[in-house]
């Protein structure tokens, strides 16, 4: 089954099956409520990329992924677990998202 490019609604329908709720969608990511993981549009609509939260322990990120994993294979997609990132007060009211590699994350 070929998925339509960013495919929010249908991403918003498989969340919500496991009581999750997006807060808010900028372009190819897609925030879930509270923050502990996001998601990422692929290149194609399969194609999902699960990034966790560097707050967020590594045995809750693995019960999120997995759960999201579970809901998203149903729904047709492939989800990639990509890293991890960090949100930071920038200017004003606005966040600054940083995407970490694994280089990053060992020297923190």
């Amino acid at each position: 089954m070929e998925l339509p490019y960013r495919p929010l609604g249908l991403v918003k329908e498989m969340l919500e099956t496991i009581g999750m709720e997006i807060t808010y969608s900028y372009e190819d990511l897609v925030f879930i409520q509270h923050n502990q993981f996001l998601l990422q549009f692929g290149k194609s609509g399969e194609l999902l990329l699960f990034y966790t939260n560097i707050e967020t322990g590594a045995e809750v990120a693995a019960e999120f992924f997995k759960a999201v994993q579970a809901v998203a294979v149903t729904a047709g997609f492939t989800l990639l677990h990509c890293g991890r990132y960090r949100l930071t007060p920038a200017d004003g009211e606005n966040l600054s998202l940083e995407f970490l590699d694994e280089h990053t994350q060992k020297k923190k």
